[in-house]
């Protein structure tokens, strides 16, 4: 372990997902430093693009968004009274399955299609076809996007030196390296884990191919911070830039599960389930996909389209608090919603054509919140039973819970009872700080793992309420039933 006597030593994370930006600063007992977050401005019609499949961003906003947080969090520590920060290291994570597009200079060629859209069915079919390994390919892969850019969009595909993922998109800009992602991001996109090369199917469409990026293991060593952005920042010239991961697994890094069997659900703008396995885990159906970080543990798993989103949409502008507090009263609900935003459905399910919805419909908000709230969990509680099957094992232990959605004691006692499941939350359980393990793994420990024990805590648990269980069993049976009698299963 790297210390010195005069000064904290210290690590970023940098967490890219689809509303915003989120820095943190984290020393090596795993306190925060500072912190900062950033909202992503979304380009006009994204309502409308959504209810057709489509979800398109700016990728410069992105670059924006990360050049806030980090010029915020260094001015944080300039003022910051006490031993002095060294700055070793910084790591980014992003949306799962988002392309984008760069030319040699790692400027945007295409826009940013991210990790929802739906539109590249036809396309993800055709690569259906010629796959001969890897994880199965959905509307929603990398590679589908890529190909479906490359079909319709041929002059900016053309264009195009190189397809990077959010992440990818910052560490470049961040370091002028260009042309480099990590194995976790490259998962969505043909990348086979086993081999530790791109799948050799994807040949078969040399011009792709040709545009894929340079692939390194997730903690390694990517370049280092440049003279000339480090002053745009006001951060030290030459700081690690360490590669990243998905935000789904940088959230699974903050969660603090490390033991075979054990579950990470992020709920954000999306859920996002990670289970720790020591073998990978094939699901011929294509719903689950197994992501691998050093050390030899894998993290079967998926995500699904709902999650957090539906609050900022419908409830955005009222206090959150208060609702949680008013929803209490009102689980269990007897109203089963599917909070789905926009159309289409990739995990527990796929189906192209899901949509939200309440039954029965609800007028006040804190009853609508109430039902939506226990929706979400009754999709928790499916996604399990999914990865149980592929598993081959009913987990039974705790489940470690991260994301914005966590924040929410209501939430995370009710997804405890929905579930039967007891629920940990880590101390600071944010992707940013996941990231910032990622990155302590390279510079302040031994490795990834050695990172995770010294800088995660957990604050507190959930247990289930034997008491409510017949209820949420009975919501759980005829949520399924509402779910089938409109094609989704």
């Amino acid at each position: 372990m790297n210390t010195s006597s005069k000064l904290r030593p210290a690590v970023i994370g940098l967490d890219l997902g689809t509303g915003g930006a989120r820095a943190l600063v984290v020393a090596a007992d795993g306190v925060v430093l500072a912190g900062a977050g950033a909202d992503i401005a979304r380009i006009d019609g994204h309502r409308q693009l959504a209810s057709q499949g489509r979800h398109e961003q700016e990728p410069r906003a992105w670059w924006g968004a990360a050049a806030k947080v980090l010029r915020d969090i260094s001015s944080q520590l300039a003022r910051r009274e006490g031993s002095p920060v060294e700055l070793l290291a910084l790591s980014v994570d992003g949306t799962s399955g988002t392309v984008v597009g760069v030319d040699a200079a790692g400027l945007p060629t295409t826009p940013a299609l991210m990790y929802d859209d739906s539109r590249a069915a036809e396309q993800a079919a055709e690569l259906e076809a010629l796959r001969s390994s890897g994880i199965s390919l959905s509307a929603t892969s990398g590679l589908a996007k890529i190909r479906w850019l490359q079909q319709c969009m041929p002059a900016e595909f053309e264009a195009t030196h190189v397809f990077l993922h959010q992440a990818d998109l910052i560490a470049a800009r961040l370091t002028g390296e260009v042309g480099v992602t990590d194995a976790s991001n490259a998962l969505k996109s043909g990348f086979d884990l086993k081999t530790g090369h791109w799948a050799e199917w994807i040949d078969q469409l040399p011009a792709l191919r040709s545009r894929l990026p340079r692939v390194v293991e997730p903690g390694s060593s990517i370049g280092r911070l440049a003279g000339d952005v480090a002053g745009e920042l006001g951060l030290p010239a030459g700081l690690a830039v360490v590669a990243g991961v998905t935000d789904g697994t940088a959230a699974f890094l903050a969660s603090g599960a490390t033991q075979p069997g054990e579950d990470n659900t992020t709920l954000g703008t999306t859920l996002v389930f990670k289970r720790v396995a020591r073998a990978e885990v094939l699901d011929e159906g294509g719903l689950i996909y197994c992501h691998r970080l050093p050390g030899g543990v894998w993290l079967p798993g998926a995500a699904s389209n709902v999650g957090g989103g539906w609050i900022r949409e419908c409830h955005g502008r009222e206090d959150l608090a208060l609702l949680d507090a008013e929803a209490a009263q009102y689980l269990p609900s007897n109203a089963l919603a599917y909070p789905l935003l926009g159309r289409g459905e990739r995990f527990p399910f796929s189906s192209e054509l899901a949509e939200g919805f309440c039954v029965p419909a609800l007028k006040r908000p804190s009853e609508r919140y109430a039902a939506s709230l226990q929706g979400t969990a009754l999709v928790e509680r499916m996604a399990y039973e999914v990865l149980d099957t592929a598993t081959g094992a009913q987990a039974t232990g705790p489940v470690f819970a991260t994301g914005g959605g966590s924040r929410s004691d209501v939430w995370l006692q009710l997804r405890s009872d929905v579930c039967g499941r007891t629920y940990h939350r880590p101390e600071n359980s944010e992707s940013a700080f996941g990231s910032a393990v990622l990155a302590a793994g390279n510079v302040l420990f031994d490795d990834l793992w050695q990172a995770s024990r010294a800088m995660v805590r957990i604050s507190a648990s959930f247990r289930p309420d034997a008491g409510r269980k017949s209820s949420y069993d009975e919501y759980h049976a005829r949520f399924r039933e509402l779910l089938t009698q409109r094609g989704y299963l």
